[in-house]
């Protein structure tokens, strides 16, 4: 019950103090109505002068709990920043309309289209950008079209940690930009949040930013849609992605999806016409590619001949190269020389990689780590084979190979020492982390050295991986016009994600790819739900969610059993399932019901639109 004092500053939304047994906790108001009873407690004190779940987010957190099966109050924690104590100053309006220079937009099919659309209804759109296209300056010209006549935008990038261009492009252009990303402190990126609540016109950040509490939200952005970054992998486990589309349905606002290569579920909807699609003109698309060679990986040595003289004549020029190497470390792979197989991960069955310096093996797939073993795990002997150069290894090599060459490498062994990031290098050695644009040099030679380790990863979305990864070193080398040049080194120079990247053909990839899903049933022809049992009792659970499940009419696909990593070194045991279903909610719904059972000392996890 609202105390008079506070009748007049609580509102849907407001984050407040309540009695709770012998403790005050915070709440989040869900709705006020009239109580005719006089024996309800009442609510201590307003925590925030501004709203942290404004009305139409209240309709979100409960779709955000049901859809992903969790608690409604754990939805909701997700509305309420580390730190909520401070002053909030007025919002600042945006300088709207005022940008100089060129269209962007107006160079691409359908761009002019987005642009009205955006002033007048509320829509749903595709962008598909150029490689190497400045995403920054498009989303200027969509939010200075969508905020004319006022109202708030949502901007979320992926993978903050180590910068963002988008994020600093917008905050170049408005300063009052609120940040709500994870590069920012604990204090800026609360505040930022509440100044969101109290009206500020752009909010951007990442995943989270979907989120932030924009009562009066005109326009949700989603840059790099594909990137894996914006499912979340804490509970609750949601798909950004998915929850800006049902957040856009709920207030009416327009949700636009930007990325040079789409995943399969947005250039689905574009090509049947749910989603509007910008795309690229074809001659442009053309234009901007560099050079594409597919070569053999050689047998014997790590570079095939073909990609050595390329670098040759490249650092020749006096131009830099890069080499994407899949793994970091020594080795990439520990062999016993008596049994010849290989040292496997235990919870995923990946490969480890073999860290000389720390004398660990690790696993870049799931995280996995531990001391370097003795003896071989399968007949205990005691000699190995250090197979396939990590980046520590193949650096060595290439110093005495191009003595010359200044050599640079890149990992998240040597990321987080500022003074070993590469700067003024000649050869740049990185996996996949040293690839993100903010990170990366400029080069001209981009030689990916193992693209089969993509390709035949035991993932129904390897193929999609595949041509996206590809497609951005594509971008990273530049066009052929200013002597850029990518060699791919796999055995399946056929392949369609390959040969999509070759001739620089998104549709080519596209159909292909959708032609594979539908025949298997997988995104976007149905939606996925993993449910995964964990202690003693862990088969009767995943018995009984796959009889809930076939019960909906999904189809049900194992159990498996499952190694997951709970820290450092440790393994938990696991039953799983994947579920298949023509919409998951149904589903999930069902699923609830298993949760609140579990015995003790057991439990079910629910992940829906799994990655």
């Amino acid at each position: 019950m609202l105390p008079p004092k506070l009748q007049e500053v609580v509102k849907v939304g407001s984050l407040v103090r309540v009695p709770f047994g012998n403790r005050r906790i915070r709440a989040v108001v869900a709705s006020l109505r009239h109580a005719p009873r006089d024996d309800l407690e009442e609510v201590v004190a307003l925590v925030a002068g501004a709203p942290v779940a404004p009305g139409p987010l209240i309709e979100l957190f409960e779709w955000l709990a049901q859809r992903y099966v969790v608690p409604l109050g754990r939805a909701f924690g997700r509305a309420v920043p580390p730190r909520v104590r401070m002053k909030v100053a007025s919002p600042e309006a945006l300088d709207i309309g005022s940008a100089e220079g060129r269209s962007r937009l107006a160079d691409y099919s359908g761009g002019a289209d987005l642009v009205r659309a955006l002033q007048n209804e509320p829509s749903t759109w595709s962008v598909r950008t150029l490689g190497g296209e400045d995403h920054g300056a498009l989303i200027v010209e969509m939010i200075d079209a969508a905020l004319r006549d006022g109202g708030q935008a949502l901007v979320a990038v992926p993978e903050v940690r180590w910068g963002s261009a988008t994020l600093e492009g917008l905050s170049a252009r408005w300063p009052q930009t609120a940040r709500v990303d994870s590069a920012q402190a604990d204090n800026e990126r609360a505040h930022a949040w509440l100044r969101i609540g109290a009206g500020a016109p752009l909010g951007a950040g990442g995943r989270s930013v979907v989120l932030a509490p924009a009562e009066r939200l005109r326009l949700i952005v989603i840059d790099d849609e594909h990137h894996p970054s914006y499912k979340e992998d804490r509970s609750p486990r949601y798909d950004a992605r998915r929850v800006a589309l049902e957040r856009a349905r709920i207030q009416g606002a327009s949700c636009v999806f930007v990325s040079p290569t789409p995943s399969v579920e947005a250039g689905a909807a574009a090509h049947s016409g749910v989603y509007r699609a910008v795309i690229p003109d074809r001659a442009d698309e053309r234009s901007s590619r560099p050079i594409v060679e597919t070569v053999a990986p050689p047998t014997d040595r790590v570079f095939s001949h073909a990609l050595h003289e390329r670098m040759r004549d490249t650092l020749a020029g006096g131009e830099r190269v890069a080499l994407l190497v899949p793994a970091r470390g020594y080795a990439r792979a520990l062999w016993c020389a008596t049994c010849r197989r290989s040292v496997r991960c235990p919870a995923c069955e990946s490969g480890l990689f073999y860290d000389r310096i720390e004398e660990t093996v690790r696993c870049s797939h799931c995280g996995f780590g531990a001391p370097a073993p003795d003896t071989c795990p399968h007949c205990g002997a005691r000699e190995f084979r250090y197979v396939g150069a990590g980046t520590e290894r193949l650096s060595e090599q290439l110093r005495k190979s191009f003595p010359g060459a200044r050599v640079g490498r890149m990992d998240p062994d040597v990321i987080g020492d500022i003074d070993q990031h590469p700067g003024d290098v000649d050869i740049y050695v990185t996996t996949w982390i040293g690839t993100k644009p903010e990170l990366r040099p400029s080069v001209r030679l981009v030689g990916v050295l193992d693209a089969d380790s993509l390709l035949r990863r035991p993932d129904f979305r390897a193929a999609e991986n595949t041509y996206q990864a590809l497609a951005a070193m594509a971008a990273w080398a530049g066009p052929a016009g200013e002597g850029g040049r990518l060699v791919i080194q796999t055995a399946e120079p056929g392949h369609y994600a390959v040969q999509a990247v070759v001739r620089a053909d998104y549709g080519f990839w596209l159909q292909r790819e959708l032609e594979e899903r539908r025949e298997l049933g997988y995104p976007p022809f149905a939606e996925l739900i993993k449910a995964t049992g964990y202690g003693p009792r862990r088969q009767g659970l995943v018995e009984r969610a796959a009889g809930v499940a076939r019960a909906t009419g999904a189809r049900v696909l194992g159990p498996v059993e499952v190694v997951s990593v709970v820290g450092e070194g440790e393994l938990e045991e696991g039953l799983e399932i994947l579920i298949k279903a023509d919409e998951a909610e149904p589903v999930a719904r069902a699923l609830r019901g298993i949760l609140a059972s579990a015995p003790a000392g057991s439990r079910l996890r629910v992940d829906v639109d799994p990655r």
